[in-house]
């Protein structure tokens, strides 16, 4: 018995997360404490052992394709995980060289746009191409019967770890867990569950997509990403050779976005040949150059330009208006503040 009940105990992240679902009051101060101190430990005193001696820099290590989307992973220090919700000051530690500035660019709600590129949805592409809408506010007014107009900034987050959590397949439990991680939203399992139903029902054919295309992956054993990549069932060996329904939509949702970010950074790379800026960061659809002040709106320029290229080519015939937008500041958290 003692070792079964052994099995059952964990104080890994993804196990901690679940004592929001439990109702006890204590549950979110242990949960707090927890993501303060993982904060300070992974980004705190410990961060600067990895400033290399010579030139005074963090030179983080990037592993191409180190997620089986595509998309980068980072390490020694993995900045792709500096805090930006929860704890964004630690983003102003980041600064360039003196005399430059950073120049910052992202894609506006890249998931949503692949989400709503792949299957096609017109409700979803409707808002995305309209400039004077925002997704995450419609989705909360969905969500809550309210007017967009009346929608609060708080319940913008929650609709936002509501639309991120569809297109990553998640169920109610893990969205009511990563709302509380993510966004400092709490909602029950029960709310999470009637959030994520007011969603499938206001974007219905993205809902019929994501069942249709789990049962597409699972019978051919193999998942289909954008440019002719695919992820293998036999390569899963956690999970026996299977696919999982999260899987199958959050990899290719994802993957279509990692396409998207690598044409990027080949066209941002090439067409920076001859200024005084290069690439210094790159977060899953955000790029960072640090430039030369003379040179920094030139950088802009090229940065916006060659995003909006890469999106084009990557989502043909999508809606791009506002897609991309950079900025420029001393350092990352200036330049991109949210």
């Amino acid at each position: 018995m003692a070792g079964h009940h052994d099995r059952l105990l964990s104080i890994k992240d993804k196990h901690l997360k679940r004592l929001i679902l439990t109702g006890v009051e204590t549950a979110q101060l242990v949960l707090e404490m927890l993501a303060t101190e993982k904060l300070l430990t992974n980004f705190g005193v410990k961060i600067l052992k990895f400033v290399n001696p010579v030139t005074g820099r963090l030179h983080c290590r990037y592993n191409l394709a180190g997620a089986k989307s595509g998309r980068f992973s980072a390490s020694n220090p993995n900045l792709q995980q500096l805090p930006k919700a929860r704890a964004p000051q630690f983003r102003a530690c980041i600064i360039p060289a003196p005399g430059n500035v950073l120049v910052v660019c992202d894609y506006s709600q890249i998931e949503l746009r692949g989400c709503a590129f792949v299957s096609g949805d017109p409700a979803m592409t409707a808002v995305l191409g309209d400039s004077t809408r925002d997704m995450h506010r419609e989705t909360a007014a969905a969500i809550t019967g309210l007017r967009v107009t009346d929608i609060t900034d708080d319940q913008r987050s929650g609709a936002k770890a509501v639309n991120f959590g569809a297109a990553y397949g998640i169920g109610p439990r893990t969205l009511a867990e990563n709302a509380f991680a993510e966004y400092d939203i709490l909602m029950t399992e029960d709310e999470a569950r009637a959030k994520l139903n007011r969603f499938f029902e206001t974007y219905p054919t993205f809902a019929k997509w994501r069942k249709e295309h789990a049962n597409r992956c699972q019978l051919q054993g193999y998942i289909p990403i954008g440019c002719g990549r695919i992820v293998k069932a036999a390569w899963e060996k956690e999970s026996g050779g299977y696919l999982t329904f999260n899987q199958c939509i959050a990899v290719a949702i994802q993957g279509i976005c990692a396409d998207c970010t690598l044409r990027a950074l080949e066209l941002v790379h090439r067409r920076l040949h001859g200024l005084d800026a290069g690439l210094v960061l790159c977060v899953h659809d955000e790029l960072v150059v640090e430039a030369r002040k003379d040179h920094a709106e030139r950088v802009s320029a090229i940065l916006e330009e060659s995003m909006i290229e890469a999106f084009v080519a990557t989502f043909p015939g999508a809606p791009f208006h506002g897609v991309a937008k950079a900025a420029i500041g001393a350092n990352w958290l200036t330049a991109k503040p949210k």
